[in-house]
């Protein structure tokens, strides 16, 4: 019993770590979508002035931020029972989410994987993809929330 609870604290410890991993990677791809909306032209005008971009951008900044506040919330109660459980959870499937939206959006923002291989939005997406299967994806954390909370 005392192993398993051993056990069950430092998955959550992981998941923790790899949510912090995700948000601060979405933060970074934003950083690079955001430098190049505002560098590369299209038609004598910067494609960050297209409401077509500009619109993901900030649905995947929106994103990274809920992320980070389950994760600050995740980090001050973990270790706390049930309610540190369920927040990690919500943690690491937001922070999973967030990266994956934004590194996506960053690749096509960059033109596909063509010009991504150029740029480091591919290597963010790879990371992510990692992030995200370690110690459960997001569909798995919500699942066992579903389960913790009814």
């Amino acid at each position: 019993d005392k192993a398993a609870d051993c056990l069950a604290h430092l998955d959550q410890a992981a998941c923790l770590l790899l949510s912090a991993e995700a948000c601060g990677g979405a933060r970074g791809v934003i950083d690079v979508v955001v430098d190049y909306l505002k560098t590369r032209k299209q038609f004598e005008r910067y494609i960050g002035s297209y409401q077509a971009l500009k619109h993901p951008t900030v649905d995947a900044l929106l994103a990274m931020e809920e992320a980070r506040s389950h994760l600050y919330f995740a980090a001050s109660v973990i270790g706390q029972g049930e309610e540190g459980e369920i927040a990690v959870r919500m943690a690491k499937a937001q922070s999973s989410d967030a990266l994956a939206f934004a590194s996506d959006r960053a690749i096509q923002f960059h033109g596909g994987f063509g010009f991504t291989y150029d740029c480091d939005a591919q290597l963010y997406r790879r990371r992510g993809l990692w992030c995200e299967y370690q110690h459960g994806d997001a569909l798995y954390h919500r699942r066992k929330l579903a389960d913790l909370l009814l």
